[in-house]
């Protein structure tokens, strides 16, 4: 594995405590506030509340993490705020210095923080996904691919297998699944992979994409839980095929039981609607789907091999993945695209 890859998967969260936070927040960006420690995993993200009721979000990012990712990330913000500014996504709050970023020492370790504006809204995984709520998270993630269509950054391309097109380099933790039935079926979907999907990567449309529409970054209205209202934590930002992120988005939208196709079906029905998928990329779906349930699988458990205190919370939706997949690797390849191609007919 690449070294790159290594660190940020093996590098300790930052560790600053809620009195440091209130004295970052208060000399680099002006900001006095009572602090609230949100759950992460490499990062530290925290609440402030400041006393006229406004709120922020304070990002600690892990001191592995590449300072051009970190502009990169920010750039995207900016460009998708100036193409669509009804894409209901957080704004960069300028440090005192006018960066957006400010550099604080932490135990003799560099660490970039960021100050971004507070979403309101209920987290997507305290709701159920009907079918007009997954329509409705497919267009908005359409609207912002094509927000991103036209924005690239030298940073565009960080190392990371959260990227997809990066899939084959996951082989590497497969020893850490120590169920031999899970870890053959992980194995398989690899080798299918390699065989049939990567091959085709490079031919696809090619472009920033967001790269992780999973519930826990998406807000809904409170008043209309049917209607989202923020998109949160850019931090999978990619340079990768397009259809990767509509794969992702799907791969947590998939019913429980033996049809878990269907629960994605409206989500990439509402995709297209927006930004039409071309032929290949609906033959690519489902097995893009398989990859990110495997990729969720592996990293998630390797990580807590690293850091036990954090089971909880990577472990917190293991057992549903694994049944989603076993689920996937009982729908046949071509009952699977009629099922894609027959929703979006219907969109």
């Amino acid at each position: 594995m690449r070294p790159d890859i290594l660190k940020m998967l093996t590098s300790t969260p930052p560790g600053f405590s809620l009195t440091d936070v209130e004295r970052i927040a208060s000399e680099h960006f002006g900001i006095q506030a009572r602090v609230k420690l949100l759950v992460s995993d490499k990062d530290q993200n925290f609440r402030l509340d400041a006393p006229d009721g406004t709120r922020f979000i304070l990002k600690i990012a892990n001191h592995a993490e590449q300072q051009q990712n970190i502009d990169f990330q920010n750039e995207a913000l900016r460009h998708v705020a100036e193409r669509d500014a009804s894409i209901p996504i957080p704004r960069l709050i300028p440090a005192g210095n006018g960066q957006m970023y400010v550099s604080v020492d932490n135990g003799g370790r560099a660490h970039i923080v960021r100050v971004l504006s507070w979403l309101d809204g209920m987290v997507m995984h305290e709701a159920t996904a009907g079918r007009k709520l997954a329509g409705g998270l497919g267009r908005i993630l359409a609207r912002l691919d094509l927000a991103l269509t036209d924005f690239d950054h030298p940073g565009s391309n960080p190392p990371g297998l959260w990227d997809m097109k990066r899939a084959g380099n996951l082989r590497e933790l497969l020893p850490y699944i120590e169920d031999s039935a899970t870890s053959d079926m992980i194995g398989k979907v690899l080798d299918r992979f390699d065989r049939h999907v990567q091959p085709l990567l490079t031919t696809l449309r090619t472009q920033v994409i967001y790269n992780d529409l999973n519930p826990g970054n998406v807000l809904l209205d409170e008043n209309d839980p049917e209607h989202v209202c923020g998109i949160i934590d850019f931090g999978d930002l990619v340079k990768s095929p397009l259809i990767i992120d509509l794969a992702v988005a799907a791969a947590y939208q998939l019913s429980v039981g033996d049809d878990p196709l269907a629960g994605a079906l409206p989500l990439i029905a509402g995709y297209n609607e927006v930004c039409p998928l071309q032929p290949v990329e609906m033959e690519l779906i489902t097995d893009l789907i398989r990859t990110r349930l495997i990729t969720s699988l592996l990293i998630n458990t390797y990580r807590t091999t690293l850091f036990p205190e954090n089971r909880e919370y990577q472990m917190i939706s293991y057992n549903a993945i694994k049944a989603s997949l076993v689920g996937l690797n009982h729908l046949p390849a071509n009952t699977a695209l009629k099922r894609i191609i027959a929703a979006v007919a219907g969109s």
